[in-house]
C-alpha cells in the first residue's frame, strides 16, 4: 500500500509544519497538507480556519496576514507557513496532496500545483472545489473527492466528477463496499486517517490501495 503521510505525520510530529514535512518525506511516498488562503494573499498551510494565538483579537486564518501566521509560536516554535515554503522542504520526488478547504483558492492552488516538479493530488471535501479545478482545467494535477461519515457524502459525486481518487474515512472502507465499487469506477482509493498497523493491515485486506496515516508506523508490516 501507498503512505501518504497526514498533514506530515501529525500523529508524531506538529501538523502541517516544515519540520514535520522534513522529517515524514524519508518515510512517505506522498505528504497530505491542508491550505488556507490568508488576508495578504498568498496561500498557507493550516487545518484549522482559526488560530489558537489572537494577534490584536484576531484568530481568523484568512484574516491575518501570512507574516502574522508565520509569527506566530503556534507549533513548537514554528509558526503557520506559506504553501510555497513548505513545498520547498519537500523533495520532488516524494508527492503531494493538496487539501483545499476553500473553493476560493482552487485557481491560485492550481497555479502553485503546476509550477512544481512535485506528483500532485488536489483533494477536497467541498464538490465545488474540484468542479472549479475541473473548470479551470486540471492538466498536470490528479483529484480526489474526499468522503467522511456524512449522509451527503457520496461515492456517485466522485464519480461525477471523474476523479483518480477517492479519499474515504477507514470506516466507510470496513464497514461498506465503497473500495469495490470505487475499483469497479477506475478510482483509486486512500483511506483515511490511519493510525495503527492493525487498522492498516485490516485496510489492506479490504483492497485499499493506500492509508494517509498519522505515523509512519503504520503500514511498516507491508513495507
Amino acid at each position: 500500500m501507498r503512505l501518504i503521510a497526514h498533514r506530515g505525520f501529525d500523529g508524531q510530529y506538529s501538523a502541517n509544519t516544515v519540520a514535520a514535512v522534513e522529517q515524514a518525506a524519508p518515510h512517505a511516498d506522498m505528504i497530505e497538507i491542508d491550505v488556507r488562503g490568508c488576508a495578504s494573499g498568498e496561500l498557507v498551510v493550516v487545518h484549522d480556519a482559526l488560530v489558537d494565538i489572537a494577534i490584536d483579537g484576531v484568530t481568523s486564518v484568512d484574516d491575518l496576514t501570512a507574516t502574522e501566521l508565520a509569527g506566530l509560536d503556534a507549533h513548537d516554535g514554528e509558526g503557520v507557513q506559506t504553501l510555497r515554503t513548505v513545498l520547498d522542504a519537500i523533495p520532488s520526488d516524494t508527492g503531494v496532496n493538496l487539501e483545499l478547504k476553500d473553493p476560493e483558492i482552487v485557481e491560485q492552488a492550481l497555479d502553485v500545483a503546476r509550477s512544481v516538479e512535485h506528483e500532485v493530488i488536489v483533494s477536497s471535501f467541498d464538490a465545488d472545489a474540484i468542479r472549479r479545478v475541473r473548470a479551470n482545467g486540471s492538466a498536470g494535477v490528479e483529484l480526489a473527492y474526499v468522503l467522511g461519515l456524512q449522509p451527503g457524502d457520496d461515492l456517485g459525486v466522485a464519480k461525477d466528477l471523474d476523479c483518480t481518487y477517492v479519499h474515504p474515512n477507514a470506516w466507510l472502507c470496513l464497514l461498506t463496499n465503497v473500495t469495490q465499487e470505487a475499483h469497479e469506477a477506475g478510482m483509486i482509493v486512500n483511506a483515511w486517517t490511519v493510525d495503527s498497523r492493525l487498522g492498516a493491515w485490516a485496510l489492506d485486506r479490504r483492497g485499499v490501495d493506500g492509508v494517509i496515516a498519522s505515523s509512519p508506523r503504520a503500514t511498516e508490516w507491508v513495507r
